[in-house]
């Protein structure tokens, strides 16, 4: 995923979001519904949280690789 689709992913839960608080302001939901909907939301947004903190990690670590291989090879030569 590249930070577009991160920003498209970002985007569309703030548009969740908007549309669960405009149904809870017009008391659209029942009690049960808004529950699951809040709980729905949060873990949505922890999930989004933790996988882009992971894609740094994976390109952090893509990174390090990348760099040690080529100060192996210049080892090499």
């Amino acid at each position: 995923m590249n930070r577009k689709e991160v920003y498209q992913v970002t985007e569309k839960l703030e548009q969740y979001k908007e549309r669960l608080n405009l149904l809870q302001e017009k008391g659209e939901l029942s009690p049960e519904s808004e529950d699951l909907l809040v709980e729905m939301m949060a873990e949505m947004t922890e999930l989004h949280r933790s996988n882009k903190a992971l894609r740094r990690v994976i390109l952090k670590s893509g990174q390090g690789s990348a760099m040690s291989t080529r100060l192996r090879d210049a080892l090499y030569e």
